[in-house]
């Protein structure tokens, strides 16, 4: 697993970038110390990581999840058939 400094980042992003799209991962350090992942995205993956990281979603979804055990439920033919 290659480590780069902000300065590697700055200067060689390209270079960095390609390494972690042909699967290598990299870890960015800021003042010697680990800051940041750079991981493989591909297009496939990137509806999963988009639904993982965004607060929004995970929002909607703990909602959800809170609705489902208080027993607030409607059956999908009522929700698309408007019947709420």
């Amino acid at each position: 697993m290659k480590m780069a400094n902000t300065v590697e980042l700055k200067n060689k992003t390209n270079e960095i970038l390609r390494r972690v799209a042909s699967g290598e991962p990299v870890i960015i350090t800021l003042k010697g110390k680990p800051a940041a992942a750079i991981t493989p995205l591909t297009e496939d993956g990137l509806e999963d990581f988009i639904m993982e990281n965004s607060s929004a979603i995970r929002k909607k979804i703990a909602r959800a999840e809170e609705d489902l055990k208080a027993g607030k439920v409607v059956s999908l033919d009522d929700y698309l058939s408007g019947r709420k």
